[in-house]
């Protein structure tokens, strides 16, 4: 038994590779290679191989793992959680050969917000109706040297770098430019838009920042911010995080389909928070 052990971690990560449903009428999209990690923290991955629901959604294959331990007996406590998608395919309008959510969180002694890294994420050979698609990522959540190799899973002593507050100033950051884009489409500055307009944060407990400031579809298709709208076919959302309190989920390829198939997708979503005890 550890007699010097004064404060208790418990970890929540969870992960998922594919997923969601479809309406008129009503059917599940079963989660593919779904993980959880054990709230004392460990390891724990799934692998599948490929996957299709009807003609609307497939991939080739699928991957999650989740870890969690404490750098020391009473922290800081570090977690990492990774998705991965291959051969990805959306009503063959949207296809990518890769789609990879990396996590990583550091949760400090103190209690405090903890500090997250999103390197190794990314999304390889997107293509959007045929057309090759480049995302111009964010330098502050994905700076370059972080957007290669694979230092995430190899190198033990990598440290995630971003603070929390600097995910809540991005997300502000690229409200404020959607806001201030020329022929932006309504629809988005109510939804992403509404944070610039706040003074402060106080009473706000959740955002969504994005990996993707902008991206470049090709010739014909307009583009405002992280997402792509194709008339008639539904929106396409890349690089998506969520901040709440204490947890971070992201999501690599998001999906709300408006056409004759109506629903949500999601591809490649990692989620990580968790706390210590006493606080």
């Amino acid at each position: 038994m550890q007699t010097d052990v004064k404060k208790v971690f418990y970890f929540h990560a969870d992960a998922n590779s594919l997923g969601g449903y479809l309406e008129n009428p009503y059917r599940a999209i079963p989660s593919q290679a779904s993980v959880s990690l054990p709230a004392v923290g460990g390891y724990a991955s799934v692998r599948a191989h490929e996957y299709r629901y009807e003609d609307i959604i497939s991939c080739r294959s699928t991957y999650t793992h989740v870890a969690g331990r404490p750098s020391k007996t009473n922290g800081p406590w570090k977690a990492r959680v990774t998705a991965v998608a291959e051969g990805i395919n959306i009503l063959n309008v949207l296809t990518a050969e890769r789609a990879v959510a990396r996590v990583f969180v550091e949760h400090p002694e103190d209690g405090g917000p903890p500090k997250i890294s999103f390197a190794g994420s990314h999304i390889h050979d997107l293509r959007f109706q045929g057309k090759k698609v480049e995302l111009n990522l964010n330098s502050t959540l994905l700076p370059p040297h972080h957007r290669g190799g694979d230092a995430y899973n190899e190198d033990e002593s990598f440290a995630p770098e971003i603070e929390w507050q600097v995910l809540w100033d991005v997300a502000r950051e690229q409200s404020a430019a959607l806001r201030d884009r020329s022929g932006a489409p309504l629809w988005a500055i109510d939804r992403y838009g509404w944070l610039a307009r706040k003074q402060t944060l106080d009473g706000v407990n959740c955002a969504i920042c994005s990996l993707v400031d902008r991206i470049q579809p090709g010739e014909g298709t307009p583009s405002f911010g992280h997402f792509l709208e194709a008339p008639d076919i539904g929106r396409f959302f890349f690089g998506e995080a969520m901040i709440m309190p204490q947890s971070i989920q992201l999501t690599l390829v998001r999906a709300e389909l408006g056409c004759k198939t109506q629903g949500m997708a999601s591809i490649a979503t990692a989620r990580t928070n968790g706390s210590s005890y006493p606080p």
